[in-house]
């Protein structure tokens, strides 16, 4: 859920930086979320998430840099 909360401010970021988007944040973050819940990255990062955690286990040092590639 965090890498998805991450993806979302991440968009709205750009957008802002674009001004592709109003001023009003909840219209913005509206737009953002129907745009990441009809994009399917939700189940692509829980996969790659389950992927990485299956492979690496609880190794903290592995899966950080590889959660954090994720997320980007």
């Amino acid at each position: 859920m965090v890498a998805g909360a991450i993806l979302l401010f991440e968009y709205l970021y750009f957008l802002l930086q674009v001004k592709t988007v109003g001023n009003d944040l909840q219209e913005n973050l509206n737009f953002i979320v129907e745009k990441y819940q009809s994009s399917g990255i939700h189940a692509k990062v829980n996969k790659l998430i389950q992927e990485a955690f299956k492979m690496h286990g609880n190794n903290v040092e592995i899966l950080s840099p590889i959660l954090v590639d994720i997320a980007l």
